[in-house]
């Protein structure tokens, strides 16, 4: 008789991947470990973990915006249109993109108002120039390129690092709403605002660890190879294999993205 070990089920070689034995009273060994790697997979990106900064060089007014209390990550889409030759209508780009254009910022107020100093001061600027002409009544706006500035938003890891960076361009202060007093209230003040800006682009500072890609790339290949066998004998396994084949390529791609760039 032979020695040699029953070659293992693709549900077996999985396991193995994910590690670690069973475990006692409901579910199963296989579906735990699953549980257990996508816990330890990441800590998670955390809503409260951010930081933003607001610049205007031309007018020379900055502010570290400690006490901002939430804000807005931008989107990004593009314009379509719809067309077809024959058949069903397809979407496809019609040469447009939507960029968001305004994100709202909320403050914390001091004592002193300091947040809401400098923006207001700097929405003011907007329509009085150097000279001193123009208020509220009679405006007089100054060209786009002399007031407006930046904003930064840094979103932090847990361990305080910074992993994502946004940069919006072009900005510069819409509106600030009103703020509400009560003499039945001691809560501490808030201080909204709505910034509208042109464009902005996003820096992914610390990059995936490459061992959770190598481990995903790993129990990809286990599926392809279960894949490759079945596909022989059943039409829904072919495609499905066609499905994973594809994420295959995209896996490759996004790990020699990860690989180029440096840590």
């Amino acid at each position: 008789m032979s020695d040699a070990e029953p070659k293992k089920t693709i549900s077996e070689r999985m396991e193995d991947e994910v590690g670690g034995k069973g475990t006692k009273g409901g579910g199963t060994k296989f579906s735990s470990k699953i549980d257990k790697l996508k816990y330890n997979f990441d800590t998670g990106a955390r809503s409260n973990r951010f930081h933003v900064n607001l610049h205007c060089p031309k007018l020379n007014l900055s502010l570290d915006g400690l006490r901002c209390e939430s804000a807005t990550l931008p989107g990004r889409s593009l314009g379509t249109t719809e067309f077809s030759a024959y058949g069903a209508e397809e979407s496809f780009p019609d040469g447009t993109i939507d960029n968001g254009g305004t994100i709202d910022l909320t403050f914390l107020c001091d004592s002193g108002f300091y947040d809401r100093f400098i923006i207001e001061t700097w929405q003011s600027m907007i329509f009085t120039n150097s000279e001193g002409t123009g208020n509220s009544f009679t405006p007089y706006f100054e060209y786009k390129d002399e007031y407006v500035g930046e904003i930064e938003i840094h979103q932090f890891r847990q361990d305080d690092k910074t992993a994502l960076k946004y940069k919006l361009y072009e900005a510069f202060p819409i509106s600030y709403e009103p703020m509400a007093l009560s003499s039945t209230s001691a809560e501490i003040l808030k201080f909204s605002c709505s910034f509208g800006y042109t464009t902005f682009d996003t820096e992914y500072v610390e990059k995936p660890p490459l061992s959770a890609l190598n481990k995903g790339r790993r129990m990809l290949d286990i599926l392809l190879d279960g894949m490759k066998v079945a596909s022989r004998f059943s039409g829904k396994a072919g495609k499905a294999m066609n499905k994973l084949q594809k994420l295959d390529t995209a896996v490759s791609r996004g790990a020699a993205i990860f690989g180029n760039r440096g840590g």
